[in-house]
């Protein structure tokens, strides 16, 4: 019995496939990314976050969708302060490197002293990583599903 189909057009509706997976991946790590930055930069200390006197910790929470070390997608603040916002780039450019296979969200808060504010029982980053990581493994078990 002779094949209905091509080898050439086996490899273009694999390539589709590659491309439309793709898509999904990022579209679903920019969510959570989107999901991530709105958490963290809305609470406020009387939500156990922090006051931020400069406005420089919270214009340093952003996130970047990094597929082969390259960013697809990205937030950083855009009416916050500059110092922020270069330091959550700074150090986003840090580590976008080591990740050059597959995909990554990368979730910050690029000040230095971050980590400080945290370890006295300020929530900066800590609360809204957790309720992104849930959504992540919900959009992987789905796209586990889907991709079967």
């Amino acid at each position: 019995m002779k094949a209905l189909f091509t080898k050439k057009q086996v490899q273009e509706y694999l390539e589709l496939e590659k491309m439309k997976f793709h898509r999904v991946v990022v579209k679903e790590l920019s969510k959570a990314g989107k999901e991530f930055v709105k958490l963290a930069r809305g609470k406020r200390a009387s939500d156990g976050g922090f006051n931020d006197q400069t406005g420089n910790l919270r214009s340093s929470i952003a996130y970047a969708v990094i597929y082969r070390g390259k960013i697809m997608d990205s937030n950083y603040a855009s009416n916050g302060t500059a110092e922020g916002k270069n330091q959550a780039k700074r150090l986003i450019g840090e580590m976008k490197g080591r990740y050059m296979d597959g995909y990554a969200l990368l979730a910050v808060a690029g000040m230095d002293y971050a980590t400080k504010v945290e370890s006295k029982g300020k929530d900066v980053i800590s609360g809204s990583s957790l309720i992104v990581e849930e959504m992540l493994r919900k959009a992987i078990d789905k796209l586990k599903n889907d991709y079967r």
